[in-house]
């Protein structure tokens, strides 16, 4: 069986950014902070992130504009930083 070839993207791109994280400390303003520190400006709707509940956890959903393929690396790796911080999907 052939292996599929990776897609082709085209940037800057919008996707989205969800995470999950600890109810009380995981603070979504923070994660909207290091967003515009390693993305730059993004489009004022896509800054109110959705919130969803399960249990403990409260998983964040933000939309970001990547400018090119290199710029998602260092964002993750930062918010994996945040206290409270459990995942990333």
């Amino acid at each position: 069986m052939d292996a599929c070839s990776r897609p082709i993207v085209d940037y800057p791109t919008r996707v989205p950014l969800k995470i999950l994280g600890r109810e009380g400390e995981l603070v979504p303003k923070d994660v909207a902070a290091l967003i515009l520190q390693y993305l730059g400006p993004q489009p004022e709707p896509d800054l109110d992130h959705t919130t969803n509940r399960k249990g403990r956890y409260l998983s964040y959903t933000f939309w970001v504009t990547l400018p090119d393929a290199e710029a998602e690396g260092p964002l993750r790796a930062a918010i994996q930083k945040l206290p409270g911080y459990v995942m990333q999907l």
